[in-house]
């Protein structure tokens, strides 16, 4: 794709030729690691995806050995360099979706001089076993600030019991701040996995009974934060005027922005399916639009110019991108806005059912918080040889 590969050049992009790529090269990657190396050595910063595969695995992959590698051979080249590898965890809250929340943890930095020293008179076997150790450290260091469950549907439990834990009530629907759900669903997966290792029955009803509730909210098509939501006359009164208000306001530019980015919006979701993986449509949704959007804004502007003179296409240069953004704003609020009227309605048309939801909701929240404080007991209580070492 040469028109994007010129644009990753011109970003500072470094290419990897990996096995499983038809028509590469392996033996060029000589060429990609003296290119970090050299980029280390002016005291620039080296990002990498040590995976080394976008997937949707609810864990991390297994950990490729070039991080390592690439920090080791740098400082021996040129070094010593003061190099650290930092790790980092990205944390969507729907990967598939545009604009949809992301966390970025950053976790302790790892410095090389410790292991470069190692490596120093090492034979050569020794020398691999070092890369591999600092490449476990990476890992470590990685695991620390990613969300690891053993299976998607460990995951959707998890974070559903998390969830149910960390709020009783709400005065109106409110999702967890992400670095909050990151938090309690990183000490819930090491004590759903001790706790289900003692109690296998008692863990497996509780999930039974949260995958049952899930179904049912999806039947109601509404969510946790909505069913725990007390609703008040005046709390839901303030939101519908503060709302209905911010779009009144936003309509005449976002209504310009539609009209404008309407077509190369939806081209961007007519090029998207057409990838290998279902892990690629975002990217080539972003990548799309960094195209046909500027493309489209240059016509505006042409036009604008031909029909009105220089004046008016300077002023539509200055609004077209402009408009655009309020109108993504727009739609995305207008979305949540009857995302949130149609769930209230649901729930308040159907009390008995409604009711029945929340019933279940603060049992099984009772019955979590009591494996919770299960588990905090068996973690705090000290050991037999503890014990008897203390007497």
């Amino acid at each position: 794709m040469p028109v994007l590969r010129t644009l990753l050049d011109l970003g500072g992009v470094i290419p990897v030729y990996r096995r499983q790529d038809e028509g590469t090269d392996p033996g060029k990657n000589q060429e990609t690691f003296a290119k970090c190396h050299e980029e280390l050595a002016r005291g620039g910063a080296v990002a990498l995806f040590p995976e080394g595969i976008s997937h949707d695995a609810p864990h991390l992959a297994q950990i490729k050995t070039g991080a390592a590698r690439i920090a080791l051979e740098a400082d021996e080249r040129f070094g010593p360099l003061g190099t650290f590898i930092v790790p980092v965890g990205l944390t969507f809250e729907e990967k598939g979706t545009f604009r949809s929340r992301a966390l970025v943890q950053v976790g302790e930095p790892i410095e090389i001089a410790p292991w470069r020293a190692r490596c120093v008179a090492a034979s050569q076997d020794q020398a691999r076993q070092v890369v591999r150790e600092l490449t476990d450290a990476v890992r470590d260091g990685l695991a620390e600030v990613t969300l690891n469950y053993p299976s998607h549907d460990d995951a959707r439990a998890i974070e559903r019991a998390s969830e149910l834990l960390a709020r009783e009530e709400l005065e109106l629907p409110a999702r967890l701040a992400l670095d909050e759900a990151f938090a309690l669903r990183q000490v819930f997966i090491e004590g759903a996995l001790k706790l289900e290792e003692r109690l296998p029955e008692r863990v497996g009803g509780i999930r039974k009974r949260i995958a049952r509730y899930d179904e049912e909210l999806a039947r109601l098509r509404v969510r946790d934060d909505q069913v725990a939501a007390r609703y008040r006359g005046a709390d839901v009164g303030l939101y519908l005027l503060g709302s209905a208000s911010l779009l009144l306001f936003w309509l005449p530019l976002a209504a310009v922005g539609t009209a404008i980015h309407f077509v190369p919006y939806r081209l961007c979701g007519v090029i998207a399916p057409f990838t290998k993986t279902e892990d690629l449509p975002a990217t080539m949704k972003l990548f799309s639009g960094f195209f046909l959007f500027p493309i489209t804004w240059l016509v505006v502007c042409g036009l604008t110019w031909g029909a009105a003179g220089w004046g008016w296409a300077l002023l539509m240069a200055l609004v077209t991108p402009v408009s655009g953004f309020f109108a993504m704003l727009f739609h995305e609020r207008h979305e949540h806005f009857w995302d949130e009227v149609e769930s209230y309605l649901s729930l308040k048309l159907r009390p008995a059912r409604a009711a029945r939801l929340r019933r279940e909701r603060e049992q099984l929240r009772g019955e979590i918080e009591e494996m919770a404080r299960l588990e905090r007991a068996e973690s705090t209580s000290p050991s037999p040889e503890g014990s008897a070492s203390t007497s």
